[in-house]
């Protein structure tokens, strides 16, 4: 980012509330793809690697800063060849539709379905990892700030294979991260993720300096306002989607309850036709 710019304002100097977090899948993504540092240190502390480990990480899905986004036909996962070596897969998700265990399995999949065109072996398949960066938690699972899933034998606890591997990061549960976590830096980066104003990024860069280059990319973009009105855009969007997931739970709500009503119904006929039934035999 040209600092020299006149309207450029350090991030000391920077107040209040941003319009836009990083939870917003656009900005994130848009953040991520405009440095390279950035997305290193994310994936450093994702991936518990160090700097000095990562020669090179492409993404292969970018997206045109700016451009108006059709929640139906643009995904806004992020997918990595990292070493030319690994595929990795970033999503960010904030609202839980319900189906995160079967959407991050598809995401997984397709991103292991990369075999080179002309390849004469299996084996050349790089090894895949999804990542979800969830702000909800999932029932069926422990408490747990950043787990980590493999295709295992239930029984013998072995991993059929290393190349498969499904992450879930969980924003909710933060002050959970082990000391290996936080060693990596993923307890900043949840905290950045769910940062909303300017003083939230300046105490991170005060823990780290690694931070000023995530503040001064959300500022630049943020000051573009073609980029703005897509968060915007995006972001009503989501609130929609939103409006009719929680619709849909509702009527499914409604749907469980006049079930309920009417196997008591049910059993209620079923216990008067008994009595009955009882009753005219005892007359008899």
């Amino acid at each position: 980012m040209e600092k020299t710019n006149q309207n450029y304002l350090p991030l000391s100097e920077r107040t209040g509330k941003l319009p836009h977090t990083l939870q917003n899948d656009y900005l994130f993504k848009v953040v991520m793809q405009s440095d390279r540092d950035i997305l290193y240190s994310l994936l450093c502390s994702l991936l518990f690697l160090e700097k000095d480990e990562i020669s090179s990480a492409r993404i292969t899905n970018p997206i045109l800063p700016g451009e108006v986004i059709d929640m139906k036909t643009v995904m806004l996962d992020i997918k990595i060849i990292l070493n030319d070596s690994r595929m990795v897969n970033l999503e960010m998700q904030n609202l839980n539709k319900g189906d995160w265990p079967e959407r991050s399995l598809v995401y997984l999949c397709r991103i292991f379905s990369n075999l080179r065109k002309g390849e004469a072996s299996y084996l050349g398949v790089m090894p895949a990892h999804q990542i979800g960066i969830l702000d909800f938690t999932l029932p069926h699972l422990s408490e747990e700030f950043y787990s980590h899933f493999y295709m295992i034998n239930p029984k013998t606890y072995e991993i059929y294979s290393d190349k498969l591997c499904l992450s879930v990061l969980n924003l909710k549960h933060r002050k959970l991260a082990t000391e290996e976590e936080k060693r990596y830096g993923l307890d900043r980066w949840a905290r950045a993720f769910l940062a909303d104003s300017w003083e939230e990024f300046q105490m991170l860069v005060k823990e780290n300096a690694d931070f000023e280059c995530v503040a001064d990319s959300l500022y630049k973009i943020l000051a573009d306002e073609a980029q703005r009105d897509a968060c915007l855009r995006y972001e009503e969007r989501k609130a929609e989607e939103e409006q009719m997931v929680r619709t849909l739970q509702l009527v499914e709500e409604m749907r469980t309850i006049v079930q309920k009503q009417r196997e008591e119904l049910r059993k209620k006929d079923a216990l008067i036709a008994e009595l009955k039934k009882a009753q005219g035999t005892t007359e008899e």
